[in-house]
């Protein structure tokens, strides 16, 4: 009897959300608890707000489902999301740009949505795939974009993964 009770005790310790079992492959690496700040944001414009990257830092290969931002602030509207290719972009974007692009970022607009596939990404490897919200603002921004989660499956299970993140997105004079 002891040898069951000790089995169920370490079965039952692995934490489930939403029927997703809480996981801990990824490595958000360089914008993991990053702070992007965009202080240039006008009412009634839409932007592309970038989520962490989602590296694998476990032993095993994944399989990236979706990403997504779960705290919005009054004033920011989430309209979607967008998995791009960094191969794309030239890189990972560290702040919110403009829907149509500006100079020096890309137009994430009219890049290639990988969404509709899962984004297989190597052990102790960099995922090629990182996801956007596209945001509207709707009024005066009373905080800050918080907590961008991951949904990702190895092998027959499926997880879920908090990464720190922050955006402060505020309104302001236009930029240069």
């Amino acid at each position: 009897m002891a040898v069951s009770a000790a089995a169920v005790w370490f079965l039952s310790r692995d934490r489930y959300e939403d029927g997703y079992r809480v996981g801990s492959a990824l490595d958000g690496d360089i914008q993991a608890g990053l702070e992007v700040t965009s202080p240039h944001l006008k009412v009634g414009n839409e932007y592309w707000v970038p989520l962490p990257t989602a590296d694998n830092v476990s032993d095993q290969p994944l399989a990236l489902l979706r990403g997504e931002i779960t705290q919005v602030p009054k004033g920011l509207e989430i309209i979607g999301y967008k998995a791009i290719s960094h191969e794309d972009t030239d890189g990972h974007p560290l702040s919110a740009s403009p829907i149509e692009g500006s100079p020096g970022l890309p137009n994430l607009t009219k890049l290639p949505d990988h969404s509709s596939r899962p984004s297989r990404v190597p052990a102790h490897e960099p995922g090629d795939i990182f996801w956007a919200a596209r945001v509207r603002v709707t009024g005066k921004i009373t905080g800050d974009l918080t907590g961008c989660r991951y949904y990702y499956r190895q092998g027959s299970t499926q997880f879920l993964q908090e990464l720190s993140c922050v955006s402060k997105l505020r309104l302001g004079p236009a930029s240069d």
